[in-house]
C-alpha cells in the first residue's frame, strides 16, 4: 500500500511525459517482481484504451501552445505542447492504473487486517477495500455488456467513432446501475450479518510486519521524498 501511495503521489506531481514514462517502467518492473503477467496487465488496461485515446485527443486540441503542428486557417488545432499535455495525462492514468494493480497481489481480507493494525477504523478499512474490489467489477460488467452487443451481430470494429462514443455513453447507465444493485445486495448481506453490531472486533488471524516490510516501507518513503525534492528544487 505504501508503494502504491508513493507511485501515485509521484505520478500526480510529475508533469512531463519523460518522467512519467520512467515511473511507468518502474511500476511495470514491480508488477513483474510480484509475478504479474504482462498479458494480464494488458488485459486490465484494454478497456481503458478508448478513454485514454479520447483524453489524448481532447488534451492535444484544447491545450494552448506556440509550436503549431496542425492548423485550420488562422486557428491552430494541434501543437507540440498540446501533444505533450495529452501524453502526460495518458501516462499519468497508466501509472496510477498499473500501481493500483499492486493491490490485487494480496487478498482483500489481508488488506483490511493491515489497515486495522495501522489503527484505521474497521468501517473505513472495509469501505476502502470494497471500493477497490468494485473497480474490477466495473471492468467486467462493461466487458459483459460489450460481449452481449457483439453476440447480437454488431461488429464493434466497424462502428464509426462517433457512433461508438454515443454507444459507450448509453452503456454507462446500465453498467453503473448493475453495480449499484450489487452494492445494495452487499449492504443487505452486511446488515444480515450484524455489521457494526459490536464496538470491538476480534480476528482469527493477525498480521505481523517483518523486518523486510519495514525496510521496504522506509526505502519507498525515502526514495519518494528524495525524488519529490529533486523535482521541486
Amino acid at each position: 500500500m505504501i508503494m502504491v501511495i508513493c507511485i501515485s503521489s509521484l505520478a500526480l506531481i510529475y508533469n512531463t511525459p519523460a518522467r512519467l514514462l520512467q515511473l511507468l517502467l518502474v511500476t511495470l518492473v514491480l508488477l513483474f517482481i510480484f509475478s504479474f503477467n504482462l498479458r494480464v496487465i494488458a488485459g486490465y488496461l484494454k478497456p481503458f484504451i478508448f478513454l485514454m485515446f479520447f483524453l489524448f485527443v481532447v488534451q492535444s486540441i484544447f491545450s494552448p501552445g506556440d509550436r503549431v503542428i496542425l492548423s485550420l486557417g488562422p486557428v491552430s488545432l494541434i501543437s507540440i505542447e498540446g501533444v505533450l499535455a495529452g501524453a502526460t495525462v495518458v501516462l499519468r492514468l497508466l501509472v496510477i492504473t498499473a500501481a493500483a494493480m499492486l493491490f490485487t497481489t494480496f487478498s482483500s481480507r489481508d488488506f483490511i487486517l493491515g489497515l486495522v493494525q495501522w489503527k484505521v477504523p474497521y468501517e473505513i478499512a472495509f469501505m476502502v477495500s470494497t471500493a477497490l474490489r468494485f473497480l474490477p467489477l466495473f471492468r467486467d460488467e462493461l466487458k459483459n455488456v460489450l460481449t452481449a452487443i457483439q453476440l447480437r451481430g454488431v461488429d464493434l470494429k466497424k462502428v464509426p467513432w462517433r457512433k461508438k462514443m454515443v454507444m459507450y455513453r448509453r452503456l454507462t447507465f446500465p453498467v453503473v446501475y448493475r453495480n449499484m444493485l450489487k452494492a445494495e445486495q452487499l449492504a443487505i448481506a452486511m446488515e444480515a450479518r450484524a455489521f457494526r453490531a459490536y464496538p470491538q472486533r476480534t480476528y482469527l488471524r493477525q498480521l505481523n510486519l517483518q523486518r523486510v516490510d519495514y525496510v521496504v516501507i522506509l526505502v519507498s518513503l525515502l526514495v519518494t521524498f528524495i525524488l519529490i525534492m529533486r523535482y521541486i528544487g
